[in-house]
């Protein structure tokens, strides 16, 4: 707690580094706030206002003040249509995590069987262990009635009972009443009332509300304390390997910033080289669930998808050529000269535009590998100089003019692996030189012996032309489908891996004077850090307390044993129901595989008692004592993954208890019939 001799202080989140004392300008900030998130027609938007409060006389609790059921807009609102689905949508989404206290805010003069808030709690927290009412208005129902029978439970039974409060009216607010008074007058209503004064103790009073939300709290810390422990120790990794990742605060000296220079290309260099060998490293872990291909394994994929639509053992070289296009071809080569004498220039005429085929997919291949490398370095260099993107940018030029000359080089042969194979023909496949070197064919494809005597013999040379057009082609592809990612691969992918730690060393040595220059951080940088180490202290604090502090155990020594036993029950019982669920899960899946003629089992529908776990759960670090907005404005509730953490501003004295404020929250949720 804070010191009892420092007067209380309210803080705004969305207001930074500004602490308000005089709390008539805390409600008038909230009002503001409203207006600004929500308009000025009353409209209502899923953005909470985040309000904490510093106070000794204050229990530490995380109120959300959920907005009213609203069922029909109000008339010249900015309310939707929708409306009553809107908070209906919004109030199940918090009430629903089984951690979460339900605060069931009614008016006494309503009747209790037809409030909504209550409907929904029932509904989801059917055994009432995190459920407690409170009456409103007491001190305004009608003459002869009073709500006795409500306070009492005699109405409507609810396990954690009925709690009856005197709230200030409109009018003291408007006279700038204070608390500590209305507190007063509230006890002295209750005390001085014909009916209210007779009941037992534990039923009428703020002060009473309070000491009872604080042991149900207790209680529920208990129960879930191994659970909230574990989300803390997750959370504490999380901060760290995100420390980690940004580094420490940047050197003072220019050696020391020298040193953390190198030190960050080095690693950015080893980063790049073991992701495209594949190596294990701790420095790009979050790639290991990635389904997709990385590193070297995608450059790999590249080559083997090379020459793909022409490895296809249906595709033919000479498919485009019909028998009158070779004889015009032999034709065509004959010339002037005697007929009869076959010319190497047929071969070479038919043979060129099949090789022309194989430049675009090899110098695709090299683009798509030369692009790939491009991107994986710029994500690497943004991951690595997250903090220095000036040098990340230094970093990244140098790279990209490596791959951009290495990949010049490696085109250049390329296209001169494939022009040579157009412009030389030649080859020693054995099998080649065996069947297809002779000057009159012995085995013409698709004849016997008989057959080729009695052929044509013009047909005959067109038949073993285009054979050995299918086959010189096969023996060029198979050449170059090996040759042409050894060429990328030494020269693009191993070449830019050797130059690029030499080229980056070389061009730091020559910009020592712009070091301080490039180790400029945003500021963006040096808060998340700030922010991520206040987060640290604070978990490792929490997990301090919660092992040793003996004010702690104390306090939760004296929790409410039949409530704790209830959430004991609770817990075997969501144990043992998703057991069940596992169960009828197996055993129906065994039945479809065996007989899948028959229909699918109907599901298992848990029972009623099975409470869901709500995926808007308070989840993260744990803060100081936020202690909600007071009933009147209209903030709804914490940010999806739950208020950021809080240190006691200057002033205050460091808190114990309020390390679990984001585990076990108390959800107000009134009902409004407009």
């Amino acid at each position: 707690m804070t010191d009892v001799n420092t007067k209380p202080w309210g803080v705004f989140e969305e207001i930074k580094g500004e602490k308000f004392f005089d709390f008539q300008k805390v409600r008038e900030k909230i009002d503001w706030l409203t207006d600004q998130v929500a308009g000025k027609k009353k409209g209502i938007v899923d953005r909470p206002i985040i309000l904490t409060i510093y106070s000794h006389t204050c229990p530490d609790l995380t109120l959300i003040d959920l907005p009213g059921i609203t069922r029909i807009p109000l008339a010249g609102s900015d309310q939707p249509a929708d409306i009553e689905k809107i908070t209906k949508s919004m109030c199940h989404r918090y009430v629903k995590d089984t951690r979460t206290i339900i605060l069931c805010v009614i008016p006494a003069n309503q009747d209790l069987t037809t409030s909504e808030a209550l409907m929904m709690a029932r509904h989801l927290d059917p055994n009432g262990i995190r459920t407690l009412g409170v009456i409103t208005k007491i001190d305004i129902m009608d003459k002869g009635t009073n709500a006795k029978r409500m306070l009492l439970g005699q109405e409507v039974p609810l396990r954690l009972g009925f709690v009856g409060v005197k709230n200030r009216s409109q009018q003291d607010i408007n006279d700038n009443m204070r608390v500590q008074k209305a507190l007063f007058e509230e006890r002295k209503f209750f005390s001085t009332h014909p009916i209210y004064s007779t009941l037992p103790t534990g039923h009428l009073g703020t002060d009473v509300l309070s000491g009872k939300l604080t042991k149900v709290l207790y209680t529920h810390i208990r129960h879930h304390l191994p659970e909230i422990m574990r989300e803390i120790q997750d959370r504490m990794k999380e901060v760290s390997d995100r420390l980690k990742d940004i580094g420490p605060d940047i050197p003072m000296t220019d050696e020391e910033k020298m040193m953390l220079v190198w030190s960050m290309v080095t690693d950015f260099c080893i980063l790049y080289k073991n992701t495209i060998k594949g190596q294990f490293d701790l420095k790009r872990g979050e790639r290991k669930n990635s389904k997709e291909l990385t590193g070297g394994a995608k450059v790999k994929m590249n080559f083997y998808n090379l020459f793909k639509e022409f490895d296809n053992p249906k595709y033919k070289a000479t498919n485009e050529y019909s028998d009158r296009d070779i004889e015009r071809a032999i034709i065509l080569h004959e010339g002037d000269n005697l007929p009869g004498f076959p010319s190497a220039d047929v071969f070479i005429y038919l043979i060129q535009p099949q090789l022309e085929k194989l430049k675009e997919p090899a110098i695709d291949c090299l683009n798509d590998v030369y692009s790939y490398l491009d991107q994986l370095a710029s994500e690497l260099s943004e991951k690595t100089f997250a903090r220095f993107p000036s040098l990340g940018d230094e970093v990244l030029e140098t790279v990209q003019m490596v791959l951009m000359d290495e990949r010049d080089k490696t085109r250049y042969l390329v296209e001169s692996v494939i022009e040579s194979e157009q412009g030389y023909m030649f080859t020693n496949d054995p099998d080649y030189l065996k069947n297809r070197t002779d000057i009159i064919p012995t085995n013409t494809p698709g004849m016997d012996a008989k057959e080729q005597k009695k052929a044509d013999p013009a047909n005959i040379y067109v038949m073993e032309m285009r054979a050995r057009l299918e086959a010189y082609f096969k023996i060029v592809l198979k050449n170059v489908r090996d040759l042409i990612p050894k060429l990328i691969g030494n020269i693009l992918v191993r070449g830019s891996d050797e130059q690029m730690q030499f080229k980056l060393y070389t061009k730091i040595a020559k910009q020592t004077t712009m070091i301080s220059h490039l180790l400029g951080e945003p500021p963006a940088v040096a808060n998340e850090r700030k922010n991520l180490n206040t987060q640290l202290g604070t978990l490792r604090g929490a997990i301090g307390v919660l092992r040793r502090d003996p004010d702690l155990a104390s306090s939760l020594a004296g929790t409410d044993s039949e409530l704790y036993q209830l959430l004991q029950e609770e817990k075997s019982r969501e144990k043992e129901q998703k057991q069940r669920d596992k169960e009828a899960m197996m055993s129906r899946e065994g039945r479809e595989s065996i007989v899948q003629s028959q229909p699918p089992p109907t599901q298992h529908i848990p029972p009623q008692g099975a409470m869901p776990h709500g995926p808007g759960g308070p989840h993260g670090p744990p803060h100081g004592p936020p202690h909600g907005v007071p009933p009147g404005a209209r903030p709804m509730g914490p940010p999806q993954g739950g208020f950021p953490p809080q240190q006691p501003p200057p002033g205050g004295k460091k808190q114990k208890t309020p390390l679990f404020q984001e585990h076990v929250q108390i959800v107000f949720t009134n009902d409004s019939k407009n």
